[in-house]
């Protein structure tokens, strides 16, 4: 079961892994649970972090949504989440926000891409946040 947190304002949050090989990217990312997202995006202030090499990035898109248009890049990806005893992988394109000033403090955001493949316990009265995998592209065993 993947276990997740609520923050102080009542958001839910899991940990995952994220791994871009091409990039050389390898950074742990808390990402906020978004069933309006439709795919999985990183946001600047994790990018940042991970030591996102920005001037390499390629595959320019534009995503449409209620704040308005944003840049991102398109990257293929490998998500890792604690199942514990097991790892459990997803692959996808994962959008990187080209940095600006209006996306500079929003958390990455896990989409439908991959919660859609997981069934949420979701009760923020007690704080519960479980996610029971249903599916995954690919599962590492426990050492």
């Amino acid at each position: 079961m993947i276990i997740g947190e609520f923050d102080d304002r009542g958001r839910p949050y899991v940990e995952g892994l994220v791994i871009i090989p091409r990039l050389n990217v390898r950074e742990v990312v808390t990402f906020l649970l978004d069933t309006g997202a439709d795919g999985t995006c990183l946001h600047p202030r994790d990018a940042r972090r991970a030591r996102m090499p920005f001037n390499q990035l390629e595959n320019r898109t534009t995503s449409k949504g209620i704040g308005g248009s944003s840049s991102y890049f398109r990257e293929p990806a490998i998500l890792a989440f604690a199942d514990k005893p097991q790892t459990r992988l997803y692959g996808l394109e994962l959008s990187i926000a080209e940095p600006h000033e209006s996306n500079e403090e929003l958390p990455s955001l896990l989409g439908r891409d991959v919660i859609n493949h997981w069934y949420m316990q979701y009760d923020p009265a007690v704080t519960k946040l479980e996610c029971t995998v249903r599916y995954a592209d690919y599962t590492l065993a426990a050492i």
